[in-house]
């Protein structure tokens, strides 16, 4: 669940977290960018990315977020995740 007690899509979660890491080159925090990791996930949906975000933040698999989720790092455990 997001911060607002919505169910995030968990798949859906999963791609954004393997097209961050793709965007990182692998590397841990490596800063990447929202609307680049949003392209490579196929989303359109800008509310939706910003839950999936707080939930991977949540999981502590970004980090240094700006306040829209517009720049972040994906982090090492993220990198892990995203590969399993």
């Amino acid at each position: 669940m997001d911060g607002a007690g919505k169910e995030v899509p968990r798949e859906t979660a999963r791609r954004v977290l393997q097209a961050a890491a793709v965007e990182a080159h692998g590397r841990p925090e490596a800063y990447v960018t929202q609307a680049r990791v949003m392209g490579r996930a196929d989303m359109v949906d800008l509310e939706g990315f910003k839950a999936i975000a707080e939930y991977l933040e949540r999981k502590g698999w970004i980090a240094a977020a700006d306040a829209d989720y517009g720049v972040f790092t994906v982090t090492i455990t993220g990198v892990e995740e995203a590969m399993k």
